[in-house]
């Protein structure tokens, strides 16, 4: 091989491994500043952390993560997803030295109440924060307490949990709250029961009574709603027997039970 071959290949190898350094070994595309953009409740810090630690790890065996370019979004994203409740993640890279998470939490859709404590939920099931009883005081939200056997599941690290139970109770719950006034005696959708009738709490225990809804009022007897029925038609029982049959005698009892059928039971 003639010299100025041998000069050209070294040269060739010189521009690769040099090229392999520039790229993933130098400063240049090194992450120095992360942008995380959307949160409310969870600390950004929190989130800024697990970025960080992320980037201590190689790509490839060798490249650092702490490289924009070999970052993996993928990575993060997952594991975000198995440590926190979120509805969207959008990470981005910003060259040359900049990482851009955009994330949606999720929205609250309901207060889970177990064990003396008091959670706010998303739809899926997923506890977001814990909030004192005290500081529910305009129940924007629907509380669930679950009065049988504990169905909050750790099932990451960083999360509160989840709860393990059917969305269809879930959204039926949710349904039938919107047939009630809220606390602070906003009207609702619903019918005439609505304009006298306000909810406290709705109350299951889905081992002792698995196709039942408890509605604890905040002046009343507790109401009893079978999961099998739609809400619509046990409301149209209840304006029945509360405006024809017991009228203010209503408010003495203990509890209607509309579970069964077109009988009404009431004590």
């Amino acid at each position: 091989m003639s010299l100025k071959k041998k000069f050209f290949i070294a040269g060739i190898i010189i521009l690769f491994f040099g090229a392999i350094w520039l790229i993933g070994f130098s400063p240049v595309f090194s992450i120095k500043k992360i942008e995380i953009n959307g949160l409310v409740r969870i600390p950004q810090p929190e989130i800024e952390n697990s970025i960080w630690q992320q980037t201590k790890l190689n790509k490839f065996l060798f490249i650092p993560q702490k490289n924009l370019i070999f970052f993996n979004k993928k990575t993060l994203i997952d594991g975000l997803t198995a440590h926190y409740s979120f509805e969207k993640i959008i990470v981005s890279k910003k060259l040359l030295h900049t990482l851009s998470v955009d994330i949606q939490e999720k929205s609250y859709a309901f207060i889970w109440n177990e064990a003396d404590k008091y959670y706010y939920a998303d739809m899926d099931g997923y506890l977001v924060s814990e909030i004192s009883p005290l500081n529910i005081k305009e129940k924007k939200y629907p509380i669930i307490s679950n009065e049988g056997e504990n169905k909050i599941e750790s099932e990451n690290q960083g999360g509160l949990g989840k709860i393990n139970i059917d969305s269809n109770l879930v959204n039926y719950i949710i349904n039938l709250s919107k047939i009630f006034p809220s606390d602070s005696g906003e009207q609702k959708e619903g019918s005439d029961v609505a304009k006298v009738l306000k909810i406290e709490k709705f109350t299951i225990n889905l081992n002792k009574e698995p196709n039942t809804v408890k509605v604890v009022l905040i002046s009343g007897p507790v109401i009893f709603f079978s999961t099998n029925e739609s809400p619509e038609k046990q409301i149209e029982k209840l304006i029945l027997i509360k405006n024809e049959t017991l009228k203010n005698d209503f408010y003495n009892k203990q509890s209607i039970d509309l579970r069964f059928g077109s009988s009404i039971y009431y004590h």
